[in-house]
This record gives C-alpha cells, structure tokens and sequence, in this order.
C-alpha cells in the first residue's frame, strides 16, 4: 500500500491507496491505560483540561481498522498519571510525544549503569521523553520564558536565535537533561516534526528512527508520524532480516533490530561509553513489547514461517532465496539505499548489473519509493541490480557499514552538542563520573544523549 505523507511519498504494505493528512490524532482507546493524550476516543474533541483540536479517527478511512495498532503500548495508571501532570507543564503545541528507556519500560539489571541511573528522593527514576513540534525556535522562546531553569545559561545567553541556529545541528533534537517537575526528574528532547517524519522514512540519522525501532509509548500522536512510524518499523525488520540467517529464534530478531541504531556508534566502544550489553539489558524483560511492535509485521511478510519449539517461544524460517533476499533490499530506507548503490555502482567491475546500472543517466537520482519506476530506471537493470548485491560474498559486512555511516556522524555531534544544550558543569561532572573520579551516582550527561 503506497500512502503520501505530506508532501512525501513511502511503501507501507500492499495495496494502493494515497492519503493525504497532516491532522493530529489521538490513539485510538483500548482496553488497557495508555498514555494521557493518546488515551482519548476517536473524533471526541479535546476537554477544557487538554489542549489539542478535535481530531479525526485514526487510522484514516481507507486504511484497516487495525493499521497501527501494534504502535501502542500498554501502560499503566500510575504512569499515565504522571506523564499527564508532566505534559502539563509545556507550552502548547505539541505535535508527537513518546516517552522511551527504563523509567518507563523495565530492563534486566545486568548493565551497571542501571543501578546508577539517576532517581527522585522517591526513588522514582527518570523519565525520558521526546517531543516534536511545528517550529521548535518558536517554541523554545515560549518554554525558555515559561521553563528558564531548564535551559543551561549558555542558551538563556543567546536566546531562542542560538537555539535555533544549533537546533538543526547533529539529529535535530535539543535535549533537556535532569529537569525537575514537581516531583518527578525528566530528561527531555525537542526537535522539528518534519525532522522526525523524515528520519522515520529516510533513516537520515537513525537517531530517533532507530530508538523507535524499540518500544516507546505514545503521549501525543500526530497522523503523518504514525504513518512514517509503520515504514521505520518495516524498515526495521526488513534490514535485519537481511543480516539474519535462515533460521534464527526470536529474541535474535530483537536483539539485531535494537542493535541497529547503535552500529558506529563510538559510545558503544570508548571507555566509559554504553554499556556493551545495553541491547541485550532492552530486549530481555521486553519481549512481549516487541511481539506487540513486529508481530503482525512477521506474519504479513509471507516469505517467513514461525515454529513454537517451547512454550513462548518461537523460532523463525525465512526465505534466503536471492530473489526474496532482493526485493528486501530494494525496498530499504533512503538513505541506506543510496549508499549501497553508490557502493556497488563505483565497483562495475565486480558485475554486469553494477556496470549498467552505473552507466544509467538516472542512476544516481535514488527515489524515495523503492522501485525503478519511482527511480526512472529500466525495470530490468533495476532489477539485476538488486539481485547481483544480494549475491556479493560481502554484501552484510557492506550493509552494517553504511549503517555505521548514517550513524556515527549525528551519534558525535549530537553528544558534542551537550556541552550547549546541557550546560558545561553538567558535561564535566558526566566526564568524570564515566572516567570514576567521582561516584557513579552523580546525576550525568551521558544518559541524556540517547
């Protein structure tokens, strides 16, 4: 199904219908507790206590009833409680929220910066979230009037212009590290909601693509994000499937979802940077939420057969025919579809189709929607393209290292970009806590950026 988001165009599933919304919706209500404002009825317009429009039902008309359900998180009252008294506290609009990390969803306590993850007197633990809006210089000049000890004094400093200039810079997002709301310690991000949109289709950075390729939960949805959300989660799965060998079980499909983000990243290698078994620490006590995330996307490919081998759990057969493996790979992000190509078609020399298609006027305009009539290329050479990277002998270590290169330039100058949008006292005492100068209680940066 090809659904035009905006002014964008992205492969979801089967078939063709266009969609045209740029409209903010509530999810749809379930039966378990969800997130404060996604926890609305469908085209019921929003109380005197909220602060969004009334909103047409998602998902649109033309799509099933249960498109994009398996984007929503059960939660429960508790933490719908406090991130509604926390969502309060914000300048109005806010386009999408989600909150993620393990003062939301629990994680094994095998890493050690588990135990030193910052908490309230309560012993509550941080939550962290991230919100997208319409025009975030805008909007910071509303919260830093609002909020100004939120803001580190180089940014109050310069104001809502030099946010603005340094906003755009790394992936997009201005983090708020260790703020405190009543009683609660949140750390939250802010960037543009096209910025979002985009890296959800394109895998631009696969910052916040690649977090939401793990469970988060909905606190403010908007239609176009959702419908991005459904592409990254396809993107997701078919990139993994492509690195994953014909029979695998399913906490190995997780683990290499969750683990793509993190390909290039340097704080996975560095001293004092993540801790190597953070992927594992996600995906074990979440399993339940990643059957919920990529359980209907598994049975709609047909190529895949599951087996229970024991009880609740599940061991997975793919088709590893070159042909299947082929179509998988054209249909991958932009971004990473273009550096495969531009890999491949710079060596015409290992095959026939990397020479044609290398040859191709067109060939360097990659397009969006995968196909060679969206690109404007034979069918045929498209086709032989694709079937030829499938076969290299390198073809995986050729994939992981273009994923390493989306990641690891917006990974760094996000970090360095803490320095401003955290403050330099706040930077020092993460340095010194990772490097054990000081106890590792200390509340750091370092959780801040990711």
């Amino acid at each position: 199904m090809v659904a035009r988001i905006g002014s964008r165009s992205c492969l979801l599933a089967r078939q063709d219908v266009f969609v045209v919304s740029n409209n903010i919706v509530f999810l749809r209500a379930a039966s378990f507790h969800t997130s404060t404002r996604a926890y609305q009825q469908d085209n019921i317009g929003a109380s005197s206590s909220t602060r969004y429009i009334k909103t047409p039902s998602f998902p649109p008309p033309s799509f099933p009833k249960s498109f994009g359900a398996n984007q929503v998180v059960p939660l429960d009252l508790e933490l719908t409680k406090r991130f509604e008294a926390i969502m309060k506290s914000f300048p109005e609009p806010i386009r999408f929220a989600f909150a993620y990390g393990s003062g939301v969803f629990p994680q094994s306590q095998a890493g050690p910066e588990h135990s030193a993850k910052p908490t309230t007197k309560e012993g509550k633990k941080m939550i962290d979230l991230v919100m997208a809006v319409n025009h975030p210089q805008h909007w910071h000049g509303i919260n830093m009037k609002q909020n100004p000890k939120h803001y580190s004094w180089i940014a109050r400093l310069l104001g809502s212009l030099g946010i603005g200039f340094v906003q755009p810079l790394g992936a997009g997002l201005w983090y708020h590290p260790y703020v405190r709301i009543e009683d609660e310690l949140i750390k939250y991000g802010v960037m543009d909601i096209d910025t979002l949109c985009s890296d959800l289709l394109d895998w631009d950075t696969l910052y916040i693509s690649g977090r939401m390729h793990k469970p988060v939960t909905l606190l403010a949805t908007d239609a176009r994000a959702r419908l991005a959300q459904q592409v990254n989660l396809a993107s997701a799965l078919r990139t993994s499937l492509l690195l994953l060998p014909e029979q695998f079980g399913e906490a190995e499909l997780y683990t290499r979802i969750a683990s793509l983000s993190y390909t290039g990243d340097f704080r996975m290698s560095v001293p004092g940077g993540e801790n190597a078994n953070k992927v594992r620490n996600i995906v074990l006590n979440q399993r339940e939420m990643f059957r919920r995330l990529y359980g209907s996307l598994i049975r709609s490919i047909e190529t895949i057969s599951i087996e229970e081998t024991r009880k609740n759990r599940f061991t997975l057969t793919q088709d590893c025919s070159d042909k299947v493996r082929a179509k998988h790979a054209s249909k991958l992000p932009l971004r990473l579809r273009e550096k495969i190509q531009q890999h491949y078609t710079s060596h015409p020399d290992k095959n026939d189709a990397f020479l044609q298609l290398s040859l191709s006027t067109r060939s360097e305009n990659v397009a969006r929607m995968p196909g060679a009539k969206a690109a404007h290329i034979d069918k045929d050479k498209w086709d032989n393209f694709w079937l030829a990277v499938v076969k290299q002998s390198d073809f995986q270590t050729v994939l992981l290292s273009k994923i390493a290169e989306i990641v690891r330039g917006p990974a760094r100058s996000q970090s360095l970009k803490g320095i401003y949008t955290a403050g330099f006292g706040k930077t020092i005492r993460y340095v010194l806590a990772k490097v054990g100068k000081v106890s590792p209680c200390c509340v750091s940066v370092g959780e801040v950026l990711y």
